[in-house]
């Protein structure tokens, strides 16, 4: 497929390991989450939560730290906002679980993906955080998951980090072809 027809902010999109900790406006951040607000979803339920803490509540940040793995804590303490995007598991018009939840979830969080890089904010995702602290700290009932956390700001450069982790900076990972995972009819044709 001709990469003419992807959008560049897509094309564009990466998670940097390098941020600065220069204060993010904060009508950037609500853009963000305003842009999340726009992502479809069953029912139109919406069932994203967005719970986040900047550099300036350094108390609640380093408990937002405090989640992380220890190979994400280098890196992501420099970050100006950390966010933690949950998703409500029940529908809230009958109390039934949503299977969709987290895939609307999603949505809305690659909204907020790219609203981000159109404001030169950038975003990395984490699956590297303890599920349980973070129900614990927020005392989570069981309506409520945690989805990922994410290290928010703008681009650094580079100098905060180690040389491994600056090597893994300036690499960009590769995407697999949709020769690789898009199919017609049946499971074993390729579409394209």
């Amino acid at each position: 497929m001709k990469k003419e027809l992807i959008l560049e902010i897509i094309q564009e999109r990466w998670s940097p390991y390098s941020f600065s900790s220069i204060p993010v406006e904060g009508f950037k951040l609500k853009a963000m989450f305003e842009a999340a607000a726009y992502a479809p979803s069953c029912n139109n339920e919406q069932p994203w939560v967005f719970v986040f803490s900047t550099q300036e509540e350094k108390k609640v940040f380093n408990d937002y730290i405090g989640f992380l793995a220890d190979g994400n804590k280098v890196w992501a303490r420099h970050a100006y906002a950390l966010v933690i995007s949950m998703t409500r598991t029940k529908f809230s018009y009958n109390g039934k679980p949503n299977r969709y939840a987290f895939h609307d979830t999603g949505m809305a969080v690659n909204n907020l993906l790219l609203q981000a890089l159109a404001l030169d904010i950038y975003v990395h995702q984490m699956g590297g955080y303890s599920i349980e602290k973070v129900k614990e700290y927020f005392k989570l009932g069981d309506d409520i998951e945690p989805v990922a956390m994410m290290a928010v700001g703008y681009l650094g450069d580079g100098s905060l980090l180690t040389p491994e982790l600056l090597k893994r900076d300036e690499m960009r990972r590769p995407r697999k072809s949709v020769n690789e995972f898009v199919y017609k009819n049946y499971l074993s044709h390729l579409a394209f």
